[in-house]
């Protein structure tokens, strides 16, 4: 197996990166310059697993399931060029043994109204060193086009497109070539990949690139089953125009799709063949072998039945505690449904409730499942607004909600929990307060809550308009009678010519009807409150009459 032929090493080692230029000509001018950040770029399932080429929405990752995989070329013009190329040795016995090596490839290419020697393409070549000549198949040369087999017309704008330019993008999927190298036993062969602008520096080409390599029975999925099973599906190579399925000795046509569901299983060693058709000009016609095999690995993959955590921070599906008891070595995948087919988008952090699907693989790709419930709950209060009340009562917000065992409550007057309020239970001014209901998992969740303080109700400032100081035990002083926010300061009481009788500096100082001892003739005066509303802070000033009956 050549030493990083796949990418795999995350590096360009073993690889010769080239970059340069495309003539008017079509002619490409490159120097060795080492892989070029942007036009020499690799990719990996860690970083890069859920992102899409903006133009043919396809996953930069190569299906195949490797590590890595790498893009040549990108959508910046300026006439650029790219290639890179691997040097291997074919196995001594690939004469006698079927030594066949895949590439998985995906192309974007950018479509203007030039001749097809100044449009964007894609290049792919096998070269025999030794002879010196170019093996006849595979050899690609995409030209962008609208006849472009096996294409699809984008539905993105370029985005380098400029007014009146009415280029199109037209991309391929990933798709995979075989390369059979029987008959070429010990010699040298060489990779060689090429991508290029237009010759007029405005438009685009790049393709994708994954190589599996080694292949001893092709690359046929599927021939391997795991017992128990009901069934087998062999799956050909992506990307070719035509399949038909066949027994061992091709004598019965067992299928025409590139999946063949054979039920019920059939006996371990049973051998089938598959033709496959590519797209003209676009890979060899091939006749790949396959035998079913049965495994029994006899391994164990558990979990836990319900893993809880919180709604903000979510919970791992990937800790040793959720599969602990499990058999070493499986490769673990995680699935949104039971039929295996959603990845979680993130299994370090699942952040709704909900069944959640754990598949193991063995190293010989007997897929174990088992399913976790994933709980998340956050502490729930039920809050009922308080009544309003007038001044000076106060609210008690503890009350506004009931409390619930293993729950604990803080109160503060910030949407941000940060400011801790001390007087929750005696609200005295209007306003937003904040609950922070937190659970012994450690879950939290803020509620707000609007306490409503009126003003207090209005002062009363009462002086009876009549009154009778004849000393028979009824009625015989005037005194003012005061209610709610208000401060006595004083009554002044006028005869009917402006005269001064009487100040009253306390509601507690009464008045008999009499001026120094004397008493003032029956008729009517006239009273002046002066005080103070004391929850506005505002000066208070009242008057009426009184009438003395003797």
């Amino acid at each position: 197996m050549p030493a990083n032929v796949g990418f795999e090493d995350g590096s360009f080692n073993g690889w010769i990166c080239a970059s340069g230029n495309v003539d008017a000509s079509g002619v490409l001018h490159l120097g060795s310059t080492g892989p070029v950040p942007t036009r020499h770029t690799l990719f990996s399932r860690d970083n890069n697993i859920g992102v899409l080429d903006p133009y043919g929405k396809f996953p930069v990752l190569s299906p195949n399931g490797s590590r890595f995989c790498m893009r040549l070329g990108n959508d910046d013009v300026n006439a650029q060029a790219e290639s890179i190329s691997y040097t291997f040795k074919v196995p001594d016995n690939a004469n006698t043994t079927p030594y066949v090596v895949t590439f998985d490839y995906a192309v974007v290419l950018q479509n203007p109204d030039h001749e097809a020697y100044q449009q964007p393409r894609f290049v792919a070549h096998i070269y025999d060193v030794d002879d010196g000549v170019f093996v006849p198949c595979p050899a690609f040369d995409f030209i962008a086009s609208a006849a472009l087999p096996g294409f699809k017309l984008s539905d993105v704008k370029p985005a380098n497109s400029k007014e009146g330019d009415l280029s199109t993008i037209y991309y391929k999927d990933w798709s995979v070539v075989t390369i059979n190298l029987h008959g070429y036993a010990g010699k040298l062969m060489r990779l060689e990949f090429a991508t290029q602008d237009c010759t007029k520096g405005g438009h685009f080409g790049y393709a994708y690139l994954d190589i599996d390599e080694g292949l001893s029975t092709g690359p046929v999925t599927g021939n391997l089953f795991c017992d128990p099973k009901k069934d087998v599906l062999l799956g050909g190579p992506r990307g070719f125009a035509g399949y038909q399925w066949f027994n061992a000795d091709l004598t019965e046509s067992l299928g025409t799709n590139q999946f063949l569901d054979i039920f019920p299983a059939p006996p371990e060693g049973t051998r089938y063949a598959v033709v496959i058709a590519p797209y003209p000009g676009q890979g060899c016609p091939d006749t790949l072998y396959t035998t079913v095999s049965k495994i029994n690995d006899g391994l164990t993959l558990k979990a836990v039945d319900t893993l809880y955590g919180c709604p903000e921070t979510g919970v791992s599906l990937t800790g040793p505690e959720v599969t602990a008891g499990s058999s070493p070595g499986f490769k673990l995948n995680y699935f949104t449904d039971v039929s295996e087919t959603t990845h979680v988008r993130d299994s370090t952090k699942v952040v709704l409730s909900g069944n959640y699907y754990i598949r193991g693989t063995t190293k010989d790709g007997c897929p174990h499942t088992v399913m976790v419930y994933v709980k998340l709950t956050a502490p729930l209060i039920n809050v009922k607004a308080p009544e309003p009340v007038h001044y000076p009562e106060t609210i008690d917000i503890t009350k506004t909600f009931v409390k619930q065992p293993d729950i604990t409550y803080t109160f503060y007057k910030d949407a941000q929990a940060t400011i801790p309020l001390v007087n929750y239970t005696e609200i005295n001014k209007t306003g937003n307060y904040f609950i922070k209901a937190k659970s012994a998992l450690g879950c939290q969740v803020i509620f707000s809550i609007t306490a409503t303080v009126l003003p207090p109700l209005p002062y009363v400032v009462s002086i009876p308009n009549v009154f009778t100081p004849n000393n028979d035990g009824v009625n015989d002083f005037l005194s003012a009678h005061l209610e709610g926010f208000v401060q006595f300061n004083s009554i002044k009481i006028y005869n009917r010519y402006g005269q001064l009788m009487r100040i009253a500096t306390s509601p507690l100082d009464i008045w008999d009807g009499a001026v120094n001892g004397k008493p003032v003739p029956a008729g009517t005066y006239y009273w002046l409150f002066d005080g103070e509303d004391t929850y506005y802070h505002t000066k208070v000033i009242k008057s009426g009459s009184v009438s003395i009956i003797r």
